[in-house]
């Protein structure tokens, strides 16, 4: 149980990149219209204890939430107004992290039986697990149109490992010289984004192109997580990319809060939900639309929609969900809780990386 805890209070955020030195970035304020996601009844949407993880170029939105705290975590799907939950059967943590325009659904769910993370996808109304080979922890945070997933895995000795999974077959995503690494987000093109942990203990983003890794850090980040007192700690963390490579994720501030950002063409923009005590930028779709989470000055949990285009605003239009999942209010193993608690750091279902001492 020890490694399992150590290694979900492990995969923590990292850095986000583009392959320009950061000197040579602008840094604008970003722009555009937010909506609230809102799972209804749930005491905070994403985790914790509600959000909105990723979007599609329909509009549809995936994420999870929970009822009650310390109560079971659910994923959900938002599709025209509607919320569903999805559960895989017999586990007692399920998130949703990536939809693609197929309606191809990735998430992560932890067993009843061993505490293990387990990648699900739902392709075509069926439920399948995929597990990288010899990981004892594997989890997933995105899939383009191709249906190629990314994500990660940790081995028995604590170590992260980044990782695509494309036609059956998984291909290794490892940041030259870095401690631990991490895929987040994959496009059409195949070019993909994460963070890494380097030898100086700072987290750094990246980004892999057909000419190679590139490492990008925020503006002004502080990249040292001890220095930084927000819930997804230090550094830089690239969490999606879309086909024009346009690139989102998280940054930790000199303020000590966590602030999203976007990346295009070269221009940082910060993304900043209104009033919030920190935002967290997860996926980018096509058009421009950004989704992710946020905190309010509550301390409530939230998911949001930045819209740049009419498909941001029809996904936003809430109603009542039209299925809920009448699980039993269980209350997590003690782990598992702490898991769903910090998951959000190093892209959804994060751990924070484990530091040499």
């Amino acid at each position: 149980m020890n490694s399992f805890k150590n290694q979900i209070a492990a995969l923590v955020g990292f850095s986000l990149l583009l392959g320009l030195p950061a000197k040579s970035l602008a840094h604008e304020r970003g722009h555009g219209t937010f909506t609230t996601i809102d799972f209804p009844g749930a005491a905070g949407t994403i985790v914790p204890p509600s959000f909105a993880v990723n979007m599609n170029t329909q509009g549809q939105v995936v994420g999870c939430y929970f009822l009650v705290p310390g109560g079971m975590v659910h994923g959900f799907l938002l599709s025209q107004g509607t919320f569903t939950t999805i559960d895989f059967p017999g586990s007692v943590f399920t998130e949703l992290s990536g939809i693609n325009s197929k309606g191809d659904i990735v998430g992560n769910y932890v067993d009843a039986v061993e505490l293990r993370v387990h990648v699900l996808l739902l392709r075509q109304g069926n439920l399948s697990t995929i597990d990288f080979p010899g990981a004892v922890n594997t989890f997933s945070a995105s899939i383009n149109p191709e249906g190629d997933i990314a994500g990660g895995y940790f081995e028995d000795d604590g170590s992260a490992h980044g990782y695509v999974l494309s036609h059956g077959s998984f291909t290794k995503v490892e940041f030259p010289g870095a401690i631990g690494t991490l895929a987040f987000g994959i496009n059409p093109e195949e070019e993909i984004v994460g963070g890494y942990l380097a030898t100086d203990l700072n987290f750094h983003g990246f980004l892999l192109s057909k000419s190679g890794f590139s490492t990008l850090d925020f503006p002004g980040a502080v990249s040292n997580v001890s220095a930084c007192s927000a819930q997804l700690g230090g550094g830089t963390t690239a969490g999606g990319i879309n086909p024009r490579g346009d690139i989102v994720g998280y940054y930790c501030g000199d303020d000590g809060n966590n602030h999203g950002f976007l990346l295009n063409k070269g221009n940082f923009s910060a993304v900043d939900f209104p009033g919030a005590i920190f935002t967290f930028a997860g996926g980018i779709t096509p058009e421009g639309d950004i989704v992710g989470g946020y905190q309010s000055a509550d301390g409530t949990y939230h998911g949001f929609v930045l819209s740049h285009s009419n498909a941001g605003g029809r996904s936003a239009a809430l109603v009542a969900p039209s299925q809920t999942n009448e699980r039993p209010k269980v209350a997590l193993p003690e782990n598992v809780s702490s898991l769903a608690l910090r998951r959000w750091r190093f892209g959804r279902f994060g751990a924070r990386l484990t530091r040499p001492q």
